[in-house]
């Protein structure tokens, strides 16, 4: 359940936090980000179908690079700073397919939980996401890997700590995510419409919108 932390925000007390995954969570980019893959694969001779782009969102850097390129981190580590600065160009542009009652339920739980990202993504993603949305305003702080060269366990808790938070709740879509979350000793929602199949979770949701009604 949601625990109690106090950070001073003028006159401010914030006492429970929500902290979200970005892709398969709050939006869904794979059909943006698999076009600029393409142009990008057909340069270097790689096959990039949605399934792939599907099955890398949410890795690290690392990751993509061991999956896409069995760890040859010159040609991938190349290949995937110039997907991943279009991509973040693109999206600040055009944005990507948001999940269905997002920006409202991001807004209506604004007014009740302190709200924070963190993602694996790269840096600047996160940042694509909450501009093209005119969102930033809901979110107190956000982390990617991208930032810190870290995973998503250590993102929560460098987060966690940041902001003081001694408890709070993760919502993520993918096994993952709830390793990540109970790693951190977080509750775990798990967005059963997003990428991921998870089997362990506190609470499970088809729709965004139903974590208001979710008693935690």
């Amino acid at each position: 359940m949601f625990g109690i932390f106090k950070i001073e925000i003028g006159d401010i007390m914030i006492d429970k936090a929500i902290i979200f995954d970005l892709d398969g969570t709050l939006w869904d980019t794979s059909r943006e980000i698999e076009q600029i893959w393409k142009k990008m694969a057909k340069k270097n001779n790689i096959i990039i179908n949605k399934e792939k782009i599907k099955q890398i969102m949410g890795f690290t850097k690392d990751e993509i690079i061991e999956y896409l390129f069995n760890g040859d981190t010159k040609d991938g580590n190349e290949f995937i700073t110039k997907c991943q600065d279009n991509e973040n160009k693109y999206l600040k542009k055009n944005g990507g397919h948001i999940y269905k009652n997002t920006i409202k339920t991001i807004k209506d739980l604004s007014k009740k939980y302190a709200l924070y990202i963190v993602s694996n993504c790269q840096s600047g993603y996160i940042e694509a996401f909450l501009e093209y949305y005119s969102i930033e305003k809901y979110f107190k702080d956000y982390e990617c890997s991208g930032n810190t060269g870290l995973c998503k366990e250590k993102n929560i808790k460098r987060l966690i700590e940041k902001n003081r938070i001694t408890n709070a709740i993760y919502v993520g879509d993918t096994i993952k995510d709830y390793e990540a979350a109970s790693r951190n000793k977080l509750n775990f929602i798990w967005a059963e419409y997003g990428f991921g199949k998870c089997n362990e979770y506190y609470e499970k949701i088809k729709d965004i919108s139903e974590l208001i009604n979710i008693k935690i």
